[in-house]
């Protein structure tokens, strides 16, 4: 219903006043000649209000005669009505044409990209086929090919089991299914044995294929052979057999950090002064306002976006980027030995984590403090891990 009186409103419409003592028989003859009328209301036994397209109101003139009533228009409703106000105003004219213009454009373009379903890494790539294709934000919808684009995607991006893009309103979404990785092909013929990729002690061993040159409980040494994949048979003139060792070596392995400890601890500190710079942001491009760069030698920059929302809350590709800089100045604190130690240790742990594969299990921590040269104070974390330590090596190469 809403949308029938929104297209009455803007083809127009006028409210009349019929008077006469065949007000039915009126009503009657338009409807014959599909002349359309609604809203009609009776006013007294002789008049009746009621509401007509201005077509039907041109062609309602023979009926008027025929039935010997008079209609006069009370009221003139829709948007013909409401231009014909402005006739004389130009700038009105350009304003609503420039309005109109820019809402058609801004509906025909691109505003945002949204990438779903795949794994973080895979989005700049997804990003580099879309830029090579030359569609972006601010790229018009005409001519885009959802179909196409994703062929292209699953195409150049590996990983991918299933790419589904479609275009609504606004917004281009890219919907990726990752693939699950085929099991590598294993040839059995080809010699190749397991070897430590690091020191440690065996506490446990899974041996599929191969043979195991070392047991649970043995020391290893990184790059020693723990299962061979070249089967001698027991009987000479057979030869040997050579096999793709497969198996799990679980050992107990250890990482060391040691630092110094420092008793000063480099302070930084927000002085209160700060600096703004604001950017006008349309889609990817950026375009900075007048402002002068900050004056400090030493500072932090954060940076925050505000975007214009607009109706039902869909974002606008417009908005404004603020980059707040804060003068920061360093000082140089004393510490008490057990300030200083936490910090170093905390420092060693840090350092650790970088080194310790992300699959280790760590079992045990330990923590030393030895002198030094020239009465250095060390700290030293030992960290006890039980990781897999197998890796793959040609058994030709010894």
């Amino acid at each position: 219903m809403f949308l029938v009186h929104l297209w009455n409103y803007i083809r127009g419409y006028v409210i009349l006043l019929v008077t006469g003592n065949s007000v039915e028989r009126f009503i009657n003859i338009c409807s014959k000649r599909q002349i359309l009328l609604w809203d009609i209301v009776r006013v007294t036994d002789r008049s009746a209000t009621m509401k007509a397209s201005l077509r039907g109101f041109r062609l309602m003139r023979p009926a008027a005669k025929k039935s010997g009533c008079r209609v006069r228009i009370q009221k003139r409703k829709g948007l013909p009505f409401a231009f014909s106000r402005f006739k004389k105003r130009k700038g009105f004219k350009v304003g609503f044409f420039l309005f109109i213009t820019l809402l058609t454009l801004s509906t025909s373009i691109i505003w945002d990209i949204q990438i779903n379903g795949c794994k973080p890494e895979m989005i700049p790539q997804v990003m580099n086929v879309l830029n090579m294709e030359k569609i972006g934000r601010g790229s018009f919808k005409m001519g885009l090919n959802p179909k196409a684009i994703a062929s292209k995607i699953r195409l150049s991006v590996d990983g991918i089991a299933w790419v589904g893009v479609e275009i609504k309103g606004v917004m281009l979404y890219v919907n990726i299914e990752d693939s699950i990785d085929a099991p590598p092909l294993i040839k059995n013929n080809q010699a190749f044995d397991i070897v430590a990729e690091r020191d440690g002690l065996i506490v446990q061993m899974e041996v599929y294929a191969g043979k195991a040159l070392v047991r649970k409980g043995d020391t290893v040494k990184k790059d020693q052979v723990l299962v061979t994949g070249r089967l001698e048979s027991m009987y000479p003139e057979f030869g040997t057999r050579d096999v793709h060792a497969m198996g799990r070596i679980i050992a107990r392995t250890w990482y060391e950090s040691s630092l110094p400890v420092s008793m000063e601890y480099t302070q930084r500190l927000r002085t209160g002064k700060t600096h703004q710079v604001t950017y006008l942001r349309f889609l990817d491009g950026k375009i900075r306002l007048p402002g002068a760069a900050p004056a400090f030698d030493l500072y932090e920059v954060t940076t925050y976006d505000k975007t214009l929302t607009g109706p039902f809350g869909v974002s606008l590709p417009i908005g404004l980027t603020i980059e707040k800089s804060f003068e920061i100045m360093e000082r140089q604190v004393p510490l008490t030995f057990d300030e200083a130690l936490a910090i170093a240790e905390e420092k060693a742990r840090e350092e650790l984590a970088k080194r310790i594969p992300p699959d280790s299990r760590v079992v045990d921590e330990k923590v030393h403090h030895y002198t030094g040269e020239n009465n250095q104070t060390y700290v030293q974390v030992v960290v006890e891990c039980e990781e897999d330590i197998a890796g793959l090596r040609p058994a030709s190469i010894q």
